[in-house]
């Protein structure tokens, strides 16, 4: 043991060169492994707005507290009590890697000619990283719709005197030669209305703002 000490003692300075060297390898070896971390997070497409595992799990629950209120605020009109856990699910279905690169960027035109009725919903979509453009009667939404590239179409029914004012705006839509998704969000939610609405093109008709979110992701959210 003397003799080992001896030598360390003796031989101090290339030990502590030696020791030197270790933690500059050690610190490489950290900075690989964070590189190739990152590496990793990016090829999963986790990272569509460049934040890390803990800013995305920060934006899942600003997404889950977004539609809840969104939620609550529009069954406070009927009375009916907010569905949590189906909202968690929808929001934890938006919030995988794939799902959420899909939605990432793809555009919705949402009509109404009062939008501050869907402001709180606007602002819960918004979290799920879409890009959400506003109009407030057929004309304006012709307009934008020929000007950009949209992926899904929101459309209230009636708007100032004309009751039917989706179906004209989707009728146009389809007359253009687009078979963009086109929903309905509107007040009646009868069986008659969802038939009719389908039979002139709409991919649903809702009056449900949990089931106009869910089918969101459903439509926007796969690579199809």
């Amino acid at each position: 043991m003397e003799n080992v000490l001896s030598f360390v003692q003796a031989h101090k300075p290339y030990f502590e060169v030696a020791q030197a060297v270790s933690s500059v390898v050690n610190l490489f070896a950290w900075l690989l492994a964070l590189l190739l971390l990152v590496i990793a997070l990016r090829k999963s497409r986790v990272e569509s707005l460049s934040v890390g595992p803990f800013s995305f799990r920060m934006m899942k629950e600003e997404a889950i507290i977004a539609t809840a209120t969104a939620s609550r605020a529009w069954q406070s009109t009927s009375g009916e009590k907010v569905d949590v856990p189906l909202i968690r699910a929808t929001v934890d279905r938006v919030f995988t890697p794939e799902t959420f690169n899909n939605l990432t960027g793809k555009a919705i035109l949402w009509v109404d000619d009062n939008p501050a009725n869907n402001e709180l919903a606007v602002r819960a979509l918004r979290k799920f990283g879409l890009d959400i453009e506003q109009a407030t009667n057929t004309e304006a939404a012709m307009v934008a719709f020929q000007r950009r590239k949209f992926d899904l179409v929101i459309s209230d029914m009636g708007r100032g005197d004309d009751i039917r004012a989706g179906y004209r705006l989707l009728k146009l839509v389809r007359d253009s030669g687009s078979g963009v998704p086109f929903f309905i969000f509107a007040g009646s939610d009868t069986l008659e209305f969802r038939r009719e609405a389908a039979e002139r093109g709409a991919q649903l008709s809702t009056n449900d703002m949990l089931e106009l979110v869910d089918h969101v992701v459903k439509y926007l959210g796969s690579n199809s």
